[in-house]
């Protein structure tokens, strides 16, 4: 690859990565809100809310079954998914965020799952 065609590869990702979520990570200046989420047969326990990020999610599988927490939405024109992993029953993770002002679809990810009822609107102010 020459220099030209890398230099437009690398300001491609730079775009990609600039419209991408923001992980927040440990800053004395914005402490996170700490959201607990209970995932179990059909429910997330999350009804629609509203946050001020950063945001942090601290995820339990109550359930019998295989859960995890996904969060999507759109940053300007760019479409995003961020995602845990699948949890079984029992287990517990965390995912952090601070995402721009507007409203996203929180939901389980696990096939059929968001059908049955597992997601929710999360809007951040």
């Amino acid at each position: 690859m020459n220099n030209k065609a890398m230099l437009g590869a690398l300001a491609g990702c730079s775009l990609f990565l600039a419209s991408m979520p923001v992980l927040a990570q440990g800053s004395a200046a914005a402490k996170p809100t700490v959201v607990q989420v209970r995932l179990s047969e059909w429910t997330m326990g999350l009804g629609a809310m509203k946050v001020k990020g950063p945001v942090q999610f601290e995820i339990m599988n109550a359930g019998k079954y295989p859960h995890a927490l996904a969060i999507r939405g759109k940053i300007g024109d760019q479409a995003f998914e961020v995602s845990t992993g699948w949890l079984k029953a029992g287990e517990k993770t965390t995912l952090s965020l601070n995402l721009p002002g507007g409203t996203y679809t929180s939901y389980c990810p696990v096939p059929g799952h968001e059908e049955e009822g597992m997601k929710s609107d999360l809007t951040f102010e």
